[in-house]
């Protein structure tokens, strides 16, 4: 295989191997329902038809591999949101985040399967099946992302792209054993990515590497991230009795215990809620019987919330913001784990575990921070620079990726 430029032919070697790693990958874990496949067109005659001319200076992630979440449009292909009320039509428009990874030389595997509307934390599917642990084949690989964990765990592709709300890069970034950014809302364009709640959702990288991380980010928003040689002079925050506080102190990190806001939840989720049926009014209940029983359940639990409730959960949510910012002004990073419990089993009642599982990550959602989850670790500051470069100091010194308790 061939591209030519010019009277120039460049072989392009690393799409050969690089599809040649993802056809194999998709076929030996179609049992683990990871992508949402687009009709039966095999990958390697899709990705052949996407391959980019070859320019003068090789792009960041020339050739690198890819999924997107089903929340995320790519033109030509059908958006399904994890539902069977949507991906009747191919999406017109290409979303911009997609965009940007395609102009760096990514080449785009396949829409990945995911929790239903992205809301929930176990990624079981009863329309496209439920997604399955490459990694560790009895726990769950998280929600709602974790199609995108699971392909990078399977070896389908080297990155992804997930969306988060309350946790939904993160939980399978920890349950799968890889590594995940959740930006500040807004960081990222939100053009094309179906919604869940507004207020709180975003698009966020997915990779297997903190280095990796770090150069998609690039691609992604433009900002150059490099390795600290220490991290000398910095304060780290300690909450939830971190198991990791030690490495980042050998590093050169001055340590503090920090107590996170669980109060803060109560406002949280009554805006996720009634932003959340404000999303789905057209479908539900008009076409209840169209969704998982899971996910009707959490409508039907959010019906009352109205406008004086949510003016009054934004006022609530914006003092606690407040006060927090207040309570670590002078805390660099904070470190926690990823999970607030074990990692969800499969089968499991995703009701009853999903408010443990995600109490962590929610909060820090709430307070509007980003954070960048390796495993079951979890970093928070006020920009995504500030635990990039923590991460890679501490992977650059050996730090390995946290396995799910």
């Amino acid at each position: 295989m061939c591209r030519t430029r010019g009277r120039q032919e460049v072989p392009t070697v690393e799409h050969e191997a690089a599809i040649a790693r993802s056809a194999e990958a998709i076929g030996l874990h179609r049992a683990h329902n990871i992508l949402i496949e687009a009709g039966g067109e095999p990958v390697v005659e899709r990705l052949a038809r996407r391959l980019p001319p070859v320019p003068e200076t090789l792009p960041d992630l020339w050739a690198w591999t890819f999924v997107a979440k089903d929340m995320i449009d790519v033109a030509g292909l059908p958006t399904t949101r994890g539902s069977i009320l949507y991906g009747g039509a191919e999406a017109l428009a290409t979303a911009p985040c997609v965009e940007a990874l395609e102009r760096a030389g990514a080449l785009l595997v396949g829409k990945a399967n995911q929790h239903e509307f992205a809301w929930g934390v176990t990624s079981e599917n009863p329309h496209w099946g439920d997604v399955g642990n490459p990694r560790h084949g009895h726990l769950s690989p998280g929600g709602s992302s974790g199609g995108t964990a699971a392909a990078l765990a399977a070896g389908i592709a080297r990155f992804g792209l997930g969306t988060d709300t309350g946790g939904s890069v993160r939980i399978p970034a920890a349950c799968c054993g890889v590594v995940g950014l959740r930006p500040r809302v807004g960081r990222l364009s939100s053009e094309g990515v179906a919604p869940l709640a507004p207020m709180f959702d975003v698009v966020g990288p997915m990779t297997t590497t903190v280095a990796d991380c770090a150069r998609v980010w690039r691609a992604l928003s433009g900002e150059r991230v490099e390795t600290p040689p220490s991290l000398s002079g910095l304060v780290v925050g300690i909450a939830e009795g971190c198991a990791q506080a030690g490495e980042f102190a050998a590093l050169g990190a001055e340590l503090r215990e920090v107590a996170l806001p669980y109060g803060i939840l109560t406002p949280y989720w009554t805006i996720v809620g009634a932003q959340a049926r404000r999303t789905h009014e057209a479908t539900y209940p008009r076409a209840a019987a169209s969704y998982s029983a899971g996910v009707r359940g959490k409508l039907a639990a959010v019906a009352e919330v109205g406008h004086r409730g949510f003016l009054g959960a934004a006022e609530e949510l914006a003092a606690f913001r407040a006060a927090f910012a207040a309570a670590i002004s002078g805390i660099d990073v904070l470190v926690m784990p990823t999970l607030g419990g074990p990692a969800p089993r499969v089968g499991c009642d995703e009701a009853a575990i999903r408010g443990e599982v995600g109490r962590i990550t929610a909060v820090v959602s709430a307070l509007g921070l980003p954070a960048l989850a390796v495993g079951d670790l979890q970093l928070v500051g006020r920009r995504e620079a500030d635990v990039l470069r923590a991460a890679l100091c501490r992977e650059a010194a050996g730090g390995d990726v946290p396995e799910p308790r």
